[in-house]
């Protein structure tokens, strides 16, 4: 008996000592640096800027009005924001009838060939505007038709027209210029007086 207790004591003293052997774990902390956050972009508006639409509509005095315009990219546009300008300011009233509208052709500009709706299309390598025949609508329903069809911007009410228009004398003939910048709308592949063809 004496001896299978020593035997057990034995076994139990080495278990002991074989637990108390083994290295005591620690806790170990650690500070770790957390990159700073980059911040998130912004999405692009969905109306991000894209095609420009330099214009003027011209009152006939007879419910019609004569329409200058030029589209396209905004990099092909605005360069020749001078030119159009200077266009603008040469034309002229006097008369009555389409021939009643006259203007000087910009330096470095030529005529392009006939089409249809436009009673000249002037062109300086891939740039191209025009102006044409006379068209019916009031001039909001026009304005808004550019906004909404060609540049892909929101419409605009009566009251809110002077804010987006430029007043422009043709003579002593009231007309306006406009100026509309957007991502395009879907009718800017149109033919005719709105078309988004250059």
């Amino acid at each position: 008996m004496i001896g299978q207790k020593w035997w057990v004591a034995a076994v139990v003293a080495g278990m002991v000592a074989f637990v108390g052997c083994k290295p005591n774990e620690e806790i170990r902390t650690y500070t770790v640096e957390k990159d700073p956050e980059k911040p998130v972009p912004e999405p692009a508006p969905a109306g991000d800027a894209k095609y420009r639409l330099l214009g003027a509509i011209i009152p006939d005095g007879k419910g019609y009005s004569w329409f200058v315009r030029f589209y396209g990219l905004i990099d092909q546009v605005s360069p020749h924001e001078e030119d159009f300008q200077t266009f603008l300011k040469s034309l002229r009233l006097s008369g009555d009838g389409v021939k009643s509208l006259t203007w000087t052709v910009p330096a470095g500009w030529s005529v392009g060939p006939p089409k249809d709706m436009r009673i000249v299309t002037l062109k300086k390598g891939a740039a191209e505007f025009y102006v044409s025949s006379p068209i019916g609508g009031s001039i909001l329903d026009n304005v808004n038709s550019w906004r909404d069809k060609i540049v892909g911007i929101a419409e605009v009410t009566e009251a809110e027209l002077p804010a987006v228009t430029t007043e422009l004398l043709v003579g002593t003939t009231k007309a306006i210029r406009v100026d509309f910048r957007g991502p395009g709308g879907k009718g800017r592949g149109m033919a005719g007086p709105f078309s988004g063809k250059n």
